[in-house]
């Protein structure tokens, strides 16, 4: 534990951010310590799930167990950094981050980043815990414990449910701290509401929706032999099958579909929570999807098909039996991502999902933006204010592609701009001055050398 990371380690009820509420203000002598080594995360263990059985909104991935392996594997060249908040001696809320010490985008950036993730992708949908009924007035005061701590440079809560109130709350705080801050908005995961019988799922949908999935059910029976069944034993066996099909396809970018974790299939297993639905067509498992039931909802975290039969849909076939199947047992919802191949996106709404950054300094912010710009993936929008880009960023791909002096212009422009910022950020107004009449000249120049060509 290093105390020395969190300036205020116990924060009382007049820290907390101030709000016309007092409904909503933290209890006193609410208590954040930091986790940082592995005896202490075990020790965690009990209150961890305590709090994820009682969370408004979870995952299942968000247990200890499943923590606790991500981190065995995917330890090297992190640190362990668990925000535990406490009141009375018992944990009302748990932010589980590690810092990555390995550079940001080849800056040597630190970045915090949530216990699962890898910078803005959260494959496994896993989030901060916070006590039923006191989320609001936990979440402000680990905002502030998170914002007090040292050691880092970019803070990155990768996307997670908008109902989790950490990140809007950390927005705000970062805000008002005068931090720069962006907050980015998607629909990734989509809720499906199951009625109590099958024929009442039919009549909920749409009669296009209804055709399509009669259409598709039949035209794949009357090609082939198919059958339906859910297999419940050998999590060995269902990983070897599911990574047979994963190589058939040849699915590109591994880690937007990461293989499920043996020790947390074993773990729902040993529950009664895991379903692997299969897809028998022509005597061979031809599609997979595997779920995992939380509460009194599915939710499919993986599913694989074999190419051989894509023009019959195996996987849209194959998800509509789940569901009846769900319906059968009890279920009252069924989630899955939104987005791959073969699945019907238009069956359910996408749910809201939140992503956060925020940076320790404009330079900070400065360097991370234009290295985004250089790999080529475009910074979110902020829905707070920022400094604006500027504006030969949103010309530079049409450049690149008038030619290579279009291009290697576009880059000089950049880095001068990138320059002339900074020397404004940092106040400089005399080197602001001479780097923007060095740009202006430059750019003459060139205009003038184009027009008599």
């Amino acid at each position: 534990m290093h105390p020395s990371d969190i300036p205020q380690v116990e924060l009382p009820r007049a820290a907390a951010v101030a709000t016309s509420d007092a409904a909503l203000m933290p209890p006193p002598h609410t208590e954040v310590r930091l986790v940082s080594s592995v005896r202490e995360f075990c020790a965690l263990a009990n209150e961890w799930d305590r709090l994820n059985a009682q969370a408004a909104a979870t995952s299942v991935f968000n247990t200890w167990m499943w923590h606790f392996g991500w981190w065995e594997q995917h330890r090297r060249l992190r640190a362990l950094k668990i925000l535990v908040a406490r009141r009375a001696g018992v944990a009302s809320g748990i932010v589980p981050l590690y810092l990555d010490r390995s550079g940001v985008l080849r800056l040597g950036l630190r970045a915090l980043r949530l216990l699962g993730t890898e910078g803005e992708r959260n494959p496994y949908n896993v989030g901060p815990l916070f006590e039923r009924g006191n989320e609001q007035a936990v979440a402000r005061v680990l905002a502030q414990a998170l914002l007090a701590m040292r050691g880092y440079d970019v803070l990155q809560l990768a996307e997670m449910d908008a109902s989790i109130p950490l990140p809007m709350t950390l927005a705000n705080a970062a805000h008002a701290s005068k931090l720069r801050c962006e907050v980015q908005r998607a629909k990734r995961l989509a809720h499906l509401e199951l009625p109590v019988n099958w024929n009442a799922y039919l009549r909920s949908l749409s009669s296009e929706q209804r055709a399509r999935i009669r259409h598709r059910r039949h035209a794949l029976l009357g090609a082939h032999p198919t059958r339906f069944f859910v297999w419940h034993t050998g999590v060995d066996a269902m990983l070897t099958t599911i990574a047979m099909l994963r190589r058939m396809r040849s699915a590109p970018d591994d880690a937007r579909h990461p293989l499920l974790q043996r020790a947390a299939m074993c773990e729902a297993l040993q529950d009664g929570r895991l379903r692997l639905y299969c897809l028998q067509i022509d005597g061979g498992i031809a599609a997979v999807a595997c779920a995992m039931r939380l509460r009194d909802r599915m939710v499919v975290m993986q599913t694989e098909f074999d190419p051989r039969y894509a023009q019959w849909h195996p996987t849209s076939v194959l998800l509509q039996y789940a569901i009846e199947h769900a319906i059968g047992e009890g279920a009252r919802g069924f989630d899955f991502l939104r987005g791959q191949e073969d699945f019907d996106d238009d069956l359910a709404p996408g749910n809201d999902q939140v992503r956060v950054t925020v940076f320790r300094s404009h330079r900070v912010r400065a360097a991370f933006t234009r290295s985004a710009w250089s790999s080529g993936r475009r910074p979110g929008r902020g829905v707070l204010p920022r400094t604006p880009a500027p504006r030969s960023v949103g010309r530079r791909d049409k450049l690149a592609e008038a030619g290579p002096e279009h291009a290697r212009r576009a880059e000089q422009d950049w880095d001068e701009h990138s320059k002339i910022l900074a020397a404004v950020i940092d106040g400089d107004e005399d080197l602001a001055s001479m780097l923007a009449t060095r740009h202006v000249h430059r750019a003459a120049e060139a205009a003038f050398g184009a027009a008599n060509t």
